[in-house]
């Protein structure tokens, strides 16, 4: 090896070819903003299986909104497939843009009361170096914030912060008294 500029040189160019860009960018945004919708609802699923003696149940709610336009839509719909294609297409073009999502996680009690616990999400912009983190994904009621998929366990607990945060406000009741 030469000059230790070299290896400066080699980095570059092996950093160049390791990041995604065009189609292949559009492609791998889009499927981290849908895998973190659906992990995050497998972990709203696990919360609800560990609180069943409590019977509580928690989903994440069909719609979302994109902060950077207030674009409000249900993520089950055509519209939201089209409308994360040109989101993504657009983010992958220009190298950058507003990756900041909003959304709710619907919890109800015994008594079918339902409250919302706002969440906001960050996507991760994606790489090519293997399974990073997805998302970062910020609980508004306790300001608790975690890494998707690294920090799964935090946002169960995270989640049941936000739960038990709402019993003691009074706007929840669990079935077993905790007192």
């Amino acid at each position: 090896m030469g000059d230790p500029d070299d290896l400066f040189d080699i980095y570059r160019k092996d950093h160049a070819a390791a990041v995604l860009s065009g189609p292949a960018l559009a492609t791998a945004l889009s499927d981290t903003v849908r895998r973190s919708f659906t992990l995050i609802e497998e972990l709203c699923a696990d919360v609800t299986r560990a609180l069943a003696q409590a019977r509580y149940t928690t989903r994440l709610a069909q719609p979302v909104t994109d902060r950077s336009s207030y674009v409000r839509m249900d993520r089950q719909s055509e519209s939201f497939r089209d409308y994360l294609r040109t989101w993504s297409q657009q983010r992958a073009e220009k190298g950058s843009g507003g990756m900041h999502w909003e959304a709710q996680i619907l919890v109800t009690d015994h008594r079918r009361t339902t409250k919302e616990i706002g969440i906001g999400i960050a996507f991760e912009w994606p790489g090519t170096e293997g399974e990073g983190n997805l998302a970062f994904v910020e609980f508004w009621p306790t300001g608790a914030g975690v890494s998707l998929p690294s920090d799964a366990r935090g946002f169960q607990r995270a989640l049941v912060a936000c739960i038990i945060k709402l019993e003691q406000a009074g706007e929840l009741a669990s079935v077993k008294d905790r007192g």
